[in-house]
């Protein structure tokens, strides 16, 4: 079965870096922004985690990920950074507040595929 990844990116290059990557094992749904992540998962939607830039249009990924960490509905789902914020301070603020993963822009492909396995194996042992 593939778990099926929210992306919220905005770039087109890594948009198609992600999805080269991502999509022989997952099923793969990107938005553009938080706005377009949000109205995605009001319609029912619920991904296995969700994967975000930290600077994207119109809803930024720290906004996005604070909102629906507060939701009662999606605020289980596991949710990834991927920034070219190199700042430890806001890095470990978005772990401390729930992120499971906070990858810097470039990133090894590696470390993504480690961290994905992380959370569906924590997932599986729920």
């Amino acid at each position: 079965m593939k778990h099926t990844i929210l992306i919220i990116e905005d770039d087109e290059p890594m948009r198609l870096l992600l999805d080269v990557l991502l999509k022989k094992n997952h099923k793969l749904v990107f938005k553009n922004d938080g706005l377009d992540g949000m109205r995605w998962l009001s319609e029912g939607n619920i991904p296995s985690v969700i994967i975000s830039d930290f600077k994207t249009p119109n809803m930024n990924g720290f906004d996005f990920f604070t909102s629906i960490s507060q939701s009662g509905m999606f605020s289980e789902i596991p949710f990834v950074f991927i920034s070219c914020r190199t700042d430890e301070a806001f890095k470990n603020r978005c772990l401390k507040l729930g992120a499971k993963g906070y990858l810097e822009k470039p990133f090894d492909p590696d470390q993504l595929y480690d961290l994905l396995d992380g959370i569906f194996n924590d997932k599986i042992e729920q």
